[in-house]
């Protein structure tokens, strides 16, 4: 064998391993660098992660700011409706002067009269009486002892009026006072004449005057009584008062019939009063 035989020889097992070390390397480069790939898809799958868990949480942030909101309802508003002490003092002075304010009521036992002189053919001299317990009203005082005239008034129901003869009270309802058509005399006091108590006391028992409006049929003019009265600490006042008036006054005609010789041409009205007297 040549040497050039002997050495092809010996180099073709050298070259084998230098061929077999190269791929060993670049198998182990490929293993290298294919791990690395898979890096970047693994890094971008936490990011979505992360920002999905991020709008739950800025949800509770905005809840409790929320809540805070509801602190005006406790509205001062609550203490403003305090000022209700001012509908107190209203009452305050109402209380104050009931008792200053009395009122004079008619109860049963009043009694109205009226009285005329006459002159008969057979008995001669005689007064004339017709009176009735259809009477009712009341006076109102203001604080200072003067009558309230909107809230005074006293009737008497004409019709009721009786003498002791049938005959001349037919001749009264149907002649003198026409009771069909105007049953009611009415007196609206409107002035007081005397000595007024201190308020919330009850008066002496004393004489005084009341003026005002007396109406018989559908005349109406100014007469004043004369009135006296006792007033119990009970409250029963009692007492008495008159007015004279002509028939002229009212326009009425004396009576003429054959049996009357002659009427006087005044007229005598009376009242016999009981009532009490209580704050309004």
């Amino acid at each position: 064998m040549t040497d050039l035989a002997k050495r092809l020889a010996l180099t073709s097992p050298i070259a084998a391993i230098i061929a077999i070390a190269a791929l060993l390397a670049i198998t182990l480069a490929v293993a290298c660098t294919t791990p690395d790939a898979p890096a970047p898809p693994s890094t971008n799958t936490p990011v979505p992660a992360t920002a999905t868990p991020m709008p739950p949480a800025a949800t509770p942030t905005t809840a409790p700011t929320q809540a805070p909101v509801s602190e005006p309802s406790p509205t001062p508003a609550a203490t403003t409706a305090a000022p209700t002490p001012a509908a107190t003092d209203t009452p305050a002075p109402t209380a104050t002067t009931a008792p200053t304010q009395p009122v004079f009521t008619l109860t049963d036992g009043s009694i109205a009269r009226y009285k005329v002189e006459e002159v008969l053919a057979r008995t001669g001299f005689k007064i004339a009486t017709g009176e009735t317990d259809a009477v009712a009203g009341q006076i109102t005082f203001d604080a200072a002892g003067g009558i309230v005239a909107d809230a005074s008034r006293i009737v008497v129901q004409a019709a009721t009026l009786t003498t002791d003869s049938d005959r001349r009270d037919g001749y009264v309802r149907n002649r003198t006072l026409l009771t069909d058509t105007y049953p009611e005399v009415v007196f609206i006091p409107r002035s007081i004449d005397w000595i007024a108590p201190p308020p919330g006391e009850l008066p002496d028992a004393q004489d005084f005057t009341i003026t005002g409006d007396l109406t018989v049929r559908d005349q109406t003019r100014e007469v004043t009584w004369d009135a006296n009265a006792e007033f119990g600490a009970d409250g029963i006042v009692t007492g008495f008062a008159s007015v004279q008036f002509t028939f002229d006054d009212f326009g009425m005609d004396k009576p003429s019939v054959a049996i009357v010789l002659s009427v006087e041409d005044e007229i005598l009205l009376e009242l016999d009063f009981v009532g009490t007297m209580s704050p309004r």
